[in-house]
């Protein structure tokens, strides 16, 4: 095995940890909706979905420089999300509260502001200008 497969392997291992840590990020998320403060809800939990979506995906793509290390975080991120948070328990149970009040608002902002921002920031990752067209524009 040579240098350079050495540190392409250390490198998509630091990506598999990075998915574990969107995982980890998610779940801490879902269970930081119904955070308050005495009698005031305090979303939080939607500043960690979106900073997570933001930073993971960012720190995957310095390590490997293809899509794919940047999507996987996110991926995981979005199956912790819906598996933990949005399918039922067989008791019926759901980790997101829905119905109504804020409590359901912060739900929607952990769910749609956490997938925007891992959509945006995926996308945005993808656009690299080539070199010889940042010297043309000096």
């Amino acid at each position: 095995m040579s240098r350079l497969d050495d540190s392409t392997a250390w490198a998509w291992a630091g990506v598999a940890l990075l998915c574990g840590c969107a995982v980890l990020a998610g779940v801490l998320a879902l269970f930081l909706v119904p955070l308050y403060a005495g009698s005031v809800l305090v979303p939080v939990a939607v500043v960690v979905a979106v900073a997570s979506n933001v930073a993971l995906p960012r720190l995957a793509r310095t390590l490997v420089e293809t899509t794919a290390a940047t999507v996987l975080p996110f991926v995981f991120w979005l199956l912790a999300v819906i598996i933990v948070g949005v399918l039922p328990r067989p008791e019926g149970d759901v980790v997101l509260p829905g119905g109504g009040g804020a409590l359901q608002w912060v739900s929607y902002g952990v769910l749609l502001g956490g997938a925007l921002a891992g959509t945006v920031t995926v996308a945005m990752s993808g656009t690299r200008r080539p070199a010889q067209v940042d010297e043309l524009s000096r």
